[in-house]
């Protein structure tokens, strides 16, 4: 098995060969539910299943957002996966160009406008998401910045956050 920055990458090549063959869904769709909770463990909790077992977690807004501050707030765990996703993406494709690694660490940063939240003014209740990206390489600056620029364009959460995409809500009354 070919490793390379902590990436299998006889799986990836596998999986690449089963979409072009049609054995692999071209299209992949991800689920995050959970349901409100109305005691004092927090305020929203979800199981994430996933190949090798489950997850149970917890959000709850901070004091002055009306929550009990037991848990992250659902934006800490936004901002987490958009950084989780960004550096998956980044060292994925370094591994496939077969440029190690040293150390990676990304932090996301969510800017929300608080008087758009409390509907104090008619504003965008998002101001922005900035990506930090830290690496150490013995690669050329030239190639990392040419890893970052595609994991930029590559990355699903960072697309998702950057272009407009379909969204939709349902509401279903029981």
């Amino acid at each position: 098995m070919t490793n390379i920055n902590n990436v299998n990458l006889e799986a990836l090549q596998k999986t690449r060969e089963a979409i072009e063959k049609g054995e692999f869904p071209e299209e992949k769709e991800f689920i995050g539910e959970g349901e409100w909770l109305f005691d004092e463990s927090g305020q929203f909790r979800g199981v994430l299943e996933f190949p090798e077992g489950t997850l149970t977690l917890v959000s709850d807004q901070p004091p002055p957002s009306g929550g009990g501050g037991r848990a992250p707030n659902p934006l800490q765990y936004c901002a987490f996966a958009v950084a989780a996703c960004y550096a998956t993406t980044f060292m994925t494709l370094a591994a496939m160009e077969g440029i190690k690694i040293d150390s990676l660490k990304v932090r996301a940063k969510v800017k929300v406008n608080m008087k758009a939240v409390m509907e104090l003014e008619d504003a965008p209740v998002n101001k922005g998401v900035m990506l930090e990206v830290e690496v150490s390489s013995s690669a050329p600056e030239s190639k990392l910045r040419e890893l970052k620029a595609k994991a930029d364009e590559k990355c699903p959460a960072a697309y998702t956050i950057s272009h407009t995409v379909p969204f939709s809500s349902e509401l279903i009354l029981k």
